[in-house]
């Protein structure tokens, strides 16, 4: 690996990881998955349920990490515009330089989210589910689903370093990745996915196999998804260099 591109790969991570507000984030991907599964009544309900269903429940509210992965690639971005040195970053290193390096860092963090999502999302449910649902919950199927949410995880985290790139106001590339996808994209998903799946999240919902019906399998929505990173790819270059920096 190119000597200046692993420091600058090392800097994105250490300035990412530093302070609490990384934890913050990692609390989230356990956070996320408990408030929309609040709303289906899981775990409350699993004992009413079968093998399948209990699985499928657990991976689709596993995939919601995905939403915090989203979040987590604009942070990249973002707090460096928070704090007024993007500018600066991108004299130093140049922009195509800084925005390779932001995207590696982006699929870093992605893995990274990903894993301890999960890892959180199924301790906590294995200490309140029932002995016979956790062993459910650990076969080949789950296995399976794991590596949807895996690279569901990561290609959200790039869908979210573009959109920092784009927007780079903190606030509101917040609500764009975070509370949008909550509060109006599942609700599309769950009542019109023939027009959600060719949506980002609708996308990262299929990658991830997401239980609902009229969402496109893992490749297609890949493909996708690989179609919204493209454009969104090339319309941060084109606002970096529209801004000049």
């Amino acid at each position: 690996m190119n000597p200046a591109f692993a420091g600058g790969l090392r800097a994105e991570l250490l300035r990412y990881f530093s302070g609490y507000s990384a934890l913050g984030v990692l609390a989230f991907t356990a956070l996320v998955p408990w408030f929309v599964a609040n709303f289906f009544g899981w775990p409350d309900n699993s004992a009413k349920l079968s093998l399948t269903q209990n699985v499928q429940t657990f991976w689709g509210l596993a995939a919601t990490i995905t939403i915090v992965a989203t979040f987590a690639g604009s942070y990249i971005v973002t707090r460096e515009a928070y704090y007024g040195t993007l500018r600066r970053s991108v004299a130093m290193s140049g922009p195509r330089h800084l925005v390779g390096t932001k995207y590696i860092a982006s699929l870093v963090v992605g893995l990274l989210t990903a894993a301890t999502g999960v890892a959180l999302w199924s301790g906590s449910v294995a200490l309140i589910v029932s002995p016979e649902v956790r062993a459910d919950l650990v076969g080949g199927e789950s296995l399976r689903a794991l590596l949807g949410v895996i690279v569901a995880s990561v290609v959200g985290c790039l869908w979210g370093c573009s959109l920092g790139w784009i927007i780079r106001h903190y606030y509101a590339t917040t609500i764009v990745t975070m509370l949008i996808p909550l509060v109006l994209e599942l609700p599309l998903m769950a009542n019109f996915p023939e027009i959600a799946h060719w949506l980002p999240s609708g996308a990262l919902a299929g990658i991830a196999s997401l239980p609902l019906e009229g969402l496109l399998e893992p490749l297609p929505a890949f493909l996708v998804a690989l179609g919204w990173l493209a454009a969104a790819g090339a319309a941060a270059m084109w606002t970096l260099r529209r801004r000049g920096a």
